[in-house]
Parts: C-alpha cells; sequence; structure tokens
C-alpha cells in the first residue's frame, strides 16, 4: 500500500483549490482527522467514497492513485526469410541481412545433350530492413527468380493480419501476395510466363 499517492494527491488538489483539511473534510462529510490521516498516508479514504473524491477534484480514479499509464506504441517489423543461390546474386546483399544456414548443393545442369553437374552455394538469409524483397532485387541476376516469405513481429510475437507474407522476386518485378488471393496469384504467374520464367504447363 506504501506506493500508493492518494494522499499526496487529495492534498495538491485541496491546496490547488485552496481548502483546508476542515473544509474538505465538510464537503466529504468526514472528520478533519481523517483527512489528516490520508494525507499523511496513515490510513486510506473508503473505496466508496474514492469517485466522490475523484469527481470533487476533476479527475480520473488512476489519477486520484497516482497511476499513469505508460503508453509505448508496438514495433512492427517485418522478418524476411529467403533461400538464395549465390551463384544467383551479387554477395553485397549478405550486408543486409543475417545467414540463417549454408550449405554446398550439387545441381544438373543441361550443356547441349549432356547433363552438366556443378556445386552451388545456398543460404538462408534473414533480414528485418524494410522493403528487404525490393533490396534483393537490385542485386539479382537477369533472368532469376527467388521466392521466400515474411513474418510481422511485434514485440517479438508474430502478428497474424491480412499483410502480403510471400514474396517472388525477380530482376523486373516484385509480387507480394497471400496464397488467398486467387485473383492476384493467377495474375503473377501469368507475368512469370510472359517473362520466360516458368512454362505455361507449371501454372
Amino acid at each position: 500500500m506504501s506506493n500508493l499517492k492518494i494522499g499526496e494527491k487529495i492534498k495538491a488538489k485541496r491546496r490547488e483549490r485552496d481548502l483546508t483539511q476542515e473544509e474538505l473534510a465538510n464537503m466529504l462529510s468526514v472528520t478533519k482527522a481523517a483527512v489528516s490521516k490520508w494525507e499523511n498516508a496513515e490510513s486510506y479514504p473508503d473505496v466508496t467514497m474514492l469517485p466522490q473524491i475523484a469527481q470533487l477534484f476533476h479527475i480520473t480514479i488512476d489519477e486520484l492513485f497516482g497511476y499513469t499509464l505508460e503508453y509505448k506504441p508496438l514495433k512492427i517489423v517485418n522478418q524476411y526469410h529467403f533461400g538464395l543461390s549465390l551463384d544467383d546474386v551479387d554477395k553485397a546483399i549478405l550486408d543486409h541481412g543475417t545467414v540463417k544456414e549454408c550449405k554446398l548443393v550439387k545441381t544438373g545442369r543441361p550443356t547441349g545433350d549432356k547433363m552438366e553437374s556443378t556445386w552451388e552455394v545456398r543460404i538462408q538469409i534473414l533480414s528485418t530492413e524494410e522493403d528487404f524483397p525490393y533490396t534483393l532485387q537490385k542485386y539479382i541476376r537477369p533472368g532469376k527468380l527467388f521466392d521466400g516469405y515474411s513474418v510481422r513481429l511485434g514485440d517479438g510475437k508474430i502478428i497474424d493480419d491480412d499483410k502480403p507474407n510471400k514474396h517472388y522476386v525477380c530482376k523486373e518485378k516484385v509480387w507480394e501476395y497471400k496464397t488467398t488471393d486467387r485473383k492476384y496469384l493467377r495474375q503473377m504467374l501469368k507475368e512469370q510466363v510472359a517473362m520466360g520464367l516458368i512454362e505455361e504447363e507449371d501454372i
């Protein structure tokens, strides 16, 4: 109870109104001794009197208790997750995120009638930079397409809302969508076909 500021607040507000303890006591139908005890933190007003006291001083009950809410706006950040081949992107992209995973992968690429095996370095990169997909777009080679997703974090917790959380990034365009938006998804896939990034039968 020692943290309650009721006595201090009553004393300050009484003096603002230029009232004596006795005058305040008469207004509240209590004794002068009761007001004195409140102001010296020896006792507190009966809980049923709090609305009357707050109304008398034109303050809220929270203010009477000396309580103020320290409001801090929720800071929301996007955390982007992208899988990249370092052969297909400028290494400067590493300045814009944190590598979560790195592995060497053997891939096959057609060269004439043969399949040529090559090794490439693939990474999983995380970034909380604003508009990271558009930053990534500047660093990738033409004709390459990367897909990733983002989660929105508020105070370290995932926020589930209707913001785009899926991303396709290529040199020409950045698509952002949620899979529930079928119309947008179809438009995006058609544009990818027109750009030669995927085949018509892949739709």
